[in-house]
């Protein structure tokens, strides 16, 4: 690994001739994105989803609470552990220009934890980056080694980071994007990640006995927070997911903006979204996404057989429809391996177009995120919530 990536592009680099003029603006005005970018240039081809992507994926490169050093950490990991040559060689030179990492980091950050070159601080970072790449949640005792270096928006800012850019690499693995030029992938001789996420399904159950982090009363509420969150419950009182993560405001008012993209506005077809969103948190034995979405897809037209095959996988006998089975074997791929394969991505390309492909990605890797987070911080489901099935 990565000898399974491709070696040609799935989706053609748009010129910035041919860029939405928005984006083309942000680009060419003086301290925009800087140089074209083999990935800036594919995802241009989906504007909407670049455009609301972007401004949560630079909370985590220019705005987070973390120092350059857990930042490179916490990337470079993802990238290793997820196969992304594309995500590890962008992150060699910025760790190296950030953080002042150099081959001992980079070669320790292949070995582990347990490399003699990290401290504690570090040693965390990296077991939390495992946790949330193996299992989508981060255990016991890396819990308590983040809380004993870390203050609370900086955990958040770990397990949103370390989730972004596992779904980063989700799209530009499947999407094939290429090496840029002058950029390096993994040097030869690197020890390749060989752990995966479980092929058995995760328990379908909330994560520890009570909260790590609980929501926060509207009592409690800054005037900052509460406008927050007025605009992100919209007709609920709560919702005890955004109720947490709103202990740190930046970065719930940064994430927003995808996460309506991907709820609301992306091109897929409601049903299809749902597949794959109960799809993604039941393979993360997410219970909280799971309850927070039957009633999405009972209003997609999804019935109680197919929400128990989706449960099942895509050999469920109640999916006839080669495109419904395509859509579960695209979550379960990019959980598991971080990439599609070329009779998945084809099997969704008879139907779906550029846009759509990309939102299938982005999907997924949204609700990985969710799951990763509500595993990790513990969230309990809101009262209005129906338990999940024990499927």
């Amino acid at each position: 690994m990565p000898s399974d990536r491709l070696s040609r592009p799935r989706i053609v680099l748009l010129p910035l001739a041919d860029w939405d003029p928005e984006l083309r603006a942000r680009f060419e005005k003086p301290g925009g994105l800087g140089r074209i970018l083999n990935v800036m240039s594919t995802l241009a081809n989906h504007p909407a989803l670049f455009r609301r992507w972007v401004i949560f994926a630079n909370h985590f490169l220019f705005k987070s609470t973390l120092a350059a050093r857990a930042r490179e950490i916490v990337i470079l990991r993802t990238a290793w552990l997820a196969g992304c040559a594309y995500e590890w060689g962008q992150h060699l030179e910025i760790a190296a220009a950030d953080a002042v990492f150099g081959e001992p980091e980079f070669s320790a950050l292949a070995e582990g934890a347990a490399a003699p070159l990290w401290r504690p601080p570090d040693a965390a970072l990296i077991r939390a980056a495992d946790g949330l790449y193996v299992d989508a949640s981060v255990d016991d005792a890396t819990w308590e080694a983040l809380r004993a270096h870390y203050d609370e928006r900086q955990i958040l800012d770990v397990v949103f980071m370390a989730s972004n850019y596992l779904m980063l690499a989700m799209a530009l693995n499947a999407f094939g994007v290429q090496l840029d030029e002058g950029s390096r992938g993994f040097r030869p001789g690197l020890p390749m990640n060989g752990r995966r996420p479980s092929p058995t399904l995760a328990p379908m159950e909330v994560h520890h006995a009570t909260p790590r982090l609980s929501p926060l009363p509207d009592a409690a509420l800054t005037p900052d927070q509460r406008e927050l969150l007025t605009k992100a419950r919209g007709h609920l009182a709560s919702v005890n997911v955004l109720d947490t993560v709103v202990r740190h405001p930046d970065l719930l008012r940064r994430w927003l903006p995808f996460f309506n993209h991907v709820l609301h506005k992306s091109t897929l077809p409601a049903r299809d979204r749902e597949v794959l969103i109960l799809r993604i948190g039941r393979l993360c034995g997410a219970a909280y996404e799971w309850a927070q979405h039957v009633p999405w897809a009972e209003r997609a037209g999804l019935t109680a057989d197919e929400m128990h095959g989706i449960a099942a996988g895509a050999d469920a006998a109640v999916w006839s429809d080669a495109h419904d089975r395509a859509l579960l074997r695209a979550a379960d791929q990019l959980h598991r391996e971080t990439m599609l394969d070329d009779a998945t991505w084809t099997a969704l390309a008879a139907r779906y177009g550029t846009e759509q492909l990309m939102d299938v990605v982005f999907t997924v890797g949204q609700y990985r995120l969710v799951s990763a987070a509500l595993n990790t911080l513990g969230v309990r489901l809101d009262a209005y919530l129906r338990a999940c099935p024990s499927t």
